[in-house]
């Protein structure tokens, strides 16, 4: 299978922005509740074709734990790679395939990515003898992130508007 150089480029720079974006928030403390690594995700997964979004998404947590250790390999990188994943190969094809309106496309990402992240969760809780219920977490783990998935919201449509203006060839 080809894939564009455009998209390759894309997809890489959007990557290279989710493992330094983290960084910056938790160096003052926001990397939990803002996302700061889901943002670029979703982005990329928004402007490149579905396989290379969901190639950037599975990557991007696994780069940034080796590189920075945030966030932890085990589990949590784990986890995310699915996440991730699904979080921008659905936006990717919620837009590029289905042509769904940008806000449409990010919410549908947002929701099918936090059902997977649940079901991983749901399946190897178990596993990693935790203690809290499954449940539990993952309503806390909503609630935390609440910031994080506004800014997805408002980010997201915006930085792709603008990307857009720059390279309309490309929507």
């Amino acid at each position: 299978m080809k894939y564009s150089a455009r998209d390759l480029a894309v997809g890489g720079l959007f990557g290279a922005v989710g493992v330094a974006l983290p960084i910056v928030f938790h160096a003052v403390g926001l990397g939990r509740a803002f996302l700061p690594m889901h943002l670029p995700v979703l982005v990329g997964g928004l402007l490149v074709s579905p396989a290379v979004a969901f190639a950037v998404g599975v990557v991007t947590p696994l780069v940034s734990s080796g590189l920075t250790g945030m966030p932890p390999m085990v589990p949590t990188a784990f986890l995310m790679t699915l996440e991730l994943g699904a979080l921008a190969g659905i936006a990717s094809i919620s837009r590029r395939l289905l042509r769904l309106p940008v806000m449409v496309s990010v919410i549908f990402a947002m929701v099918a990515a936090r059902v997977i992240g649940a079901l991983e969760l749901l399946a190897i809780a178990p596993l990693m003898g935790m203690k809290q219920s499954p449940v539990v977490y993952l309503t806390q783990s909503v609630v935390l992130s609440l910031p994080g998935i506004a800014l997805q919201l408002v980010a997201a449509p915006i930085a792709v508007a603008a990307i857009n203006r720059i390279s309309p060839e490309q929507r």
